[in-house]
């Protein structure tokens, strides 16, 4: 068996930021800032009203749904810059989404619902968004499109 070293391995993504924290309300306003001030010197600069807004309601989700409140729990944050696009990868270790969860329709207005928001939110203000669930782990995939001068 042949062991090749990861720095053979070539990719155009730069990372730009990593942090794992405790799944608490109190971190997720540190948790975002942390990734603006990591875009405030890259192209992606002129992403960081809508990555607050989408990162903001993912974090939040996941306090308050994919945690059990008796349960401590960790979310992981990896951001990552091409020249086309920003990509960041929210990981948790707690209760599965929602099936609908990922369907992003529009809530109907008339129902003065409080929820259902946040999905319709974060498909409408990233280029792309996955999520899945593996074994015990959900990882949504966020990805916004940079804007080209020229």
């Amino acid at each position: 068996m042949r062991i090749r070293s990861l720095s053979a391995i070539t990719t155009d993504r730069r990372p730009l930021f990593a942090q794992c924290l405790p799944a608490l309300d109190v971190v997720t306003p540190e948790l975002v800032q942390s990734v603006l001030c990591a875009l405030s010197a890259t192209p992606a600069v002129a992403l960081c009203d809508p990555v607050q807004i989408v990162l903001s309601e993912v974090l939040n989700n996941i306090v308050e749904h994919a945690y059990d409140r008796a349960t401590m729990g960790a979310v992981a944050v990896r951001v990552s810059l091409t020249d086309t696009e920003l990509e960041i990868r929210v990981t948790d270790w707690g209760c599965p989404f929602p099936p609908q969860s990922g369907t992003g329709a529009p809530p109907d207005p008339q129902s003065l619902s409080e929820g259902g928001y946040g999905w319709f939110l974060i498909r409408s203000l990233t280029s792309r968004f996955s999520s899945e669930r593996t074994a015990t782990t959900n990882r949504l995939t966020l990805t916004f499109g940079l804007v080209q001068e020229g």
